[in-house]
């Protein structure tokens, strides 16, 4: 039987912020981003960030890199209570995965307001549908 990879939510995250991400991104946009970031910066520690208003692509960091680069621009304040699980848990962490799993950080940046920051992770699973085209290969759950 063919497998499909699901993105799923990890858990707790909000309805709001599971309807924003799936109004911009397709599932097969978000895993090519992580792994070619992953293939590039040699770490499955990975931030990807979008812009609400210009869902176009992503930027992808190494977690620590994205991390240091915010603490940076605080100039010494404090790390906002919003970041704090990304600056000290990779997603891995947070959704009890191994290292080598497909799991990552996802910034979507709005205009106002505080970013959204979601932790997703990909899971492999069996569809019954022999035949199933390329595209529907990766679902978000």
């Amino acid at each position: 039987m063919p497998l499909r990879t699901g993105l799923e939510f990890a858990p707790g995250t909000t309805d709001d912020c599971k309807r924003l991400v799936d109004k911009l991104f397709t599932p097969t946009d978000i895993l090519a981003s992580y792994r070619a970031a992953r293939a590039q910066f040699q770490t499955g520690d990975i931030v990807l960030v979008a812009s609400e208003s210009d869902p176009s692509g992503f930027s992808a960091k190494a977690r620590m890199t994205f991390v240091k680069e915010m603490r940076d621009g605080l100039n010494g304040k404090p790390m906002p209570f919003v970041a704090r699980a990304l600056a000290e848990r990779t997603a891995h962490a947070i959704v009890q995965l191994p290292f080598t799993s497909e799991a990552m950080w996802l910034v979507i940046t709005r205009h106002q307001g505080l970013p959204v920051m979601v932790v997703i992770y990909a899971t492999p699973y069996e569809v019954s549908a022999p035949g199933t085209p390329a595209s529907d290969m990766v679902t978000l759950n």
